[in-house]
């Protein structure tokens, strides 16, 4: 594709990090396109405005152990069971949220996020029980008020000008008796009809 492109005149400019966990052996395709070809390297970075934690995450990128200290001053660290420690995540998730933030929570396995993701559900309903839900793939049930989270790209599944992708993010506007959900993307407005089994092995709780 890179050559069909060069070969039209296109410029093609390739970002990534060689350090970045996951890739096949040490940097993957990235460190092989350098050695062949070099790269221009950023000398700052760009996420973090303060320089201190900036220096921590550049250290934490090349496994020195000094970054982990950082992060202990800075109270960024919480040792506790997995009861304790999930309970201080969505305490803190629901602050954020009710002060008019945007916050995520993150978890180890897709289990717990499972868990998690439950939490503001029951927080939402506080206790009631909507006349329709769905099932979802991760166990969880869904209805109007929810928002699911689309795990398998589905061609089929039309939004608009787009269709449905893994890690598309739907709020939900209907449930229907099939376990098939109304559903639009709270960023693009774009709505679709998510098909009962579709929902039952690829939508999640979000």
């Amino acid at each position: 594709m890179i050559g069909w492109a060069l070969d039209r005149g296109a410029s093609i400019r390739l970002i990534g990090d060689d350090q970045q966990l996951g890739a096949i052996s040490a940097g993957g395709i990235l460190a092989d396109i350098v050695t062949a070809h070099g790269a221009v390297r950023l000398d700052q970075v760009m996420r973090f405005t303060d320089p201190a934690e900036a220096h921590a995450t550049l250290a934490l990128r090349d496994g020195d152990p000094a970054a982990l200290g950082y992060y202990l001053d800075h109270d960024r660290v919480h040792v506790g069971d997995v009861t304790t420690t999930s309970e201080q995540l969505f305490d803190a998730w629901l602050t954020d949220k009710r002060a008019g933030l945007d916050a995520i929570m993150l978890a180890g396995t897709r289990e717990l996020v499972a868990v998690l993701n439950q939490q503001p559900r029951e927080q939402r309903l506080a206790g009631s029980r909507p006349r329709h839900e769905a099932t979802l793939a991760d166990g969880n049930r869904a209805s109007v008020g929810d928002t699911v989270v689309t795990r398998r790209n589905d061609r089929r599944l039309r939004a608009g000008n787009g269709w449905v992708k893994n890690g598309d993010r739907w709020d939900v506007d209907g449930v229907h008796p099939d376990g098939s959900l109304d559903v639009h993307n709270p960023s693009t407005h774009r709505r679709v009809s998510l098909p009962g089994g579709y929902v039952t092995n690829h939508a999640e709780l979000g």
